[in-house]
């Protein structure tokens, strides 16, 4: 079939996307119906994206010109843009320039709505979220389960056992050994339960702040794995906010219970510290390593994907080094102010 200029201009006239022939960027010279409709449904400046993009071009705010992409832009590099419906509702559109006429200057701007897809995208998002969601609460719950059976539920049942057996002694000295191993019993069972309360939400986050947690958290740590750690830092007593102590909080527990399954070391290194615009943390070990291209979201509760998950919802970055038989670093670097000007 014999392409002709006549099926072009129909595939001009017919097609939904909006066509503009412009002559240095911003005057219209010509524009098919699609185009036609556009104009007169959408607020549309094409001398000035800027006046209506509304700052949807960044990926760490909505409303922000910080990481704009638009003034960067190239010729046949498509890009997005919001058009304000007259009602002022926004409205998502793929746009695109083409040079065809240096000489003259004349350009081509496709416009195309990208309201359906988006739709479809946002549904698909929360579903995967909602999914995401459920199954963390489901793990969370089956490990407190497994905690709650295995610990608290045998050490209180045994303490029942050890109780019920009072009412048939006769002798002195077995009712004083029954009430001493009742006493050990308890105390193992409340310091169960402390260390629960701990991993749930320890109270020294929240009162005390990141250092004084940390401190908490490293002597249960080398009591419970026999893995001494190094911890410096200056920040007695500086506070963060509640997101981000939390966030270093979360990731240092997941960095060093991966260290004591699975790095084989003795002792590990954990530096805070702040600079003018950063907060630094660093967690070192010298264990066996791994190749980080072929880890997976396993852990504790949150796995290495979601340690980077954290950091970079804060706007951070997360690196993570490692090779076999040379150790593994892991790297937090938090902005103090978070991109878009808002204080962390």
């Amino acid at each position: 079939m014999e392409v002709t200029s006549e099926l072009f201009m129909k595939a001009y006239e017919q097609m939904s996307d909006a066509v503009f022939l412009l002559r240095d960027k911003s005057e219209i010279i010509a524009s098919n119906p699609a185009a036609n409709r556009l104009l007169s449904q959408y607020e549309v400046n094409l001398g000035d994206f800027c006046t209506y993009c509304g700052g949807y071009t960044s990926i760490f705010e909505e409303r922000t010109c910080l990481g704009c992409s638009l003034r960067k832009r190239v010729d046949n590099e498509a890009f997005q843009i919001f058009l304000n419906v007259k009602s002022g509702e926004n409205i998502p559109f793929s746009a695109s320039y083409t040079l065809i006429d240096e000489a003259a200057g004349i350009s081509l701007l496709l416009l195309r709505n990208l309201t359906q897809q988006q739709q479809t995208e946002q549904l698909l998002k929360q579903k995967t979220m909602t999914e995401y969601v459920i199954n963390a609460q489901e793990n969370e719950r089956k490990r407190l389960s497994r905690e709650l059976h295995d610990g608290l539920a045998q050490g209180l049942f045994s303490t029942l056992i050890e109780l019920r057996k009072i009412k048939y002694m006769t002798k002195k000295e077995d009712y004083e050994s029954s009430i001493s191993e009742m006493d050990s019993m308890l105390a193992t069972t409340l310091e169960d339960i402390r260390n629960m309360a701990v991993e749930l939400r320890p109270s020294a986050l929240d009162d005390l702040g990141i250092f004084a947690a940390l401190k908490a958290y490293f002597k249960r740590y080398e009591q419970l794995f026999g893995v001494h750690v190094v911890f410096v830092s200056e920040l007695y007593g500086t506070r963060f906010s509640a997101s981000v102590e939390t966030m270093l909080y979360r990731v240092t527990q997941e960095a060093l219970t991966n260290a004591a399954k699975y790095a084989d070391v003795d002792e590990i290194e954990v530096y805070l510290f702040k600079t003018k615009q950063m907060i630094v943390l660093e967690i070192n070990d010298q264990g066996i390593g791994f190749l980080p291209n072929h880890f997976t979201a396993e852990g504790s509760g949150l796995g290495l994907l979601n340690m980077k998950e954290r950091v970079e919802l804060l706007h951070g970055e997360f690196d993570l080094r490692s090779e076999p038989n040379k150790g593994t670093k892991v790297l937090v670097r938090i902005p103090i102010e978070a991109k878009g000007g808002k204080s962390i």
